[in-house]
């Protein structure tokens, strides 16, 4: 069997690895994690993260040498290691994309039995003018897909 599991580094990220080790372990699974670094949208990211939208080689670095692609691959294979040392066998892939096209196609291409993925209880507003990537999975996989929601505050 095999699970994609959708990091995104939010706060429903421990969550979803606690949630990845039991279902791998129960169910002798392969694990395939995947973070996607989806394309700037200009209004909605701007502010917050300008230098995603000049190209790799001249993006600032961060004050800790890394650029931020840099840093979710140590992250992604942190998270890695963390499963293999719980004898989970695991393998770590970037994509860069729309969430929902990535995630799917990567279902596509390592052949998941099951994608698993965070939600993060954004409200109403923010479905209907961005939508939500948990939405358009489930609306587009093959396979079936759990969603572990986000703690609530």
């Amino acid at each position: 069997m095999n699970l994609l599991v959708a990091i995104d580094f939010s706060e429903t990220t421990e969550d979803l690895v606690t949630h990845t080790r039991t279902l791998a372990g129960a169910l002798g699974a392969k694990v395939f994690l995947l973070h996607v670094i989806a394309p700037a949208t200009p209004v909605l990211d701007m502010e917050n993260d300008l230098e995603t939208l000049l190209p790799e080689e001249v993006q600032p670095e961060s004050p800790e040498g890394i650029l931020p692609e840099s840093r979710a691959h140590e992250q992604l294979h942190e998270i890695a290691e963390t499963l293999e040392s719980q004898g989970i066998e695991v393998s770590a892939h970037l994509a860069h994309n729309d969430e929902v096209k990535a995630i799917i196609d990567a279902a596509d291409r390592f052949r998941a039995d099951m994608i698993i993925l965070g939600s993060h209880g954004h409200g109403a507003l923010y479905h209907l003018l961005i939508g939500s990537v948990s939405e358009g999975v489930v609306r587009r996989a093959q396979c079936p897909v759990v969603i572990v929601p986000a703690a609530r505050k």
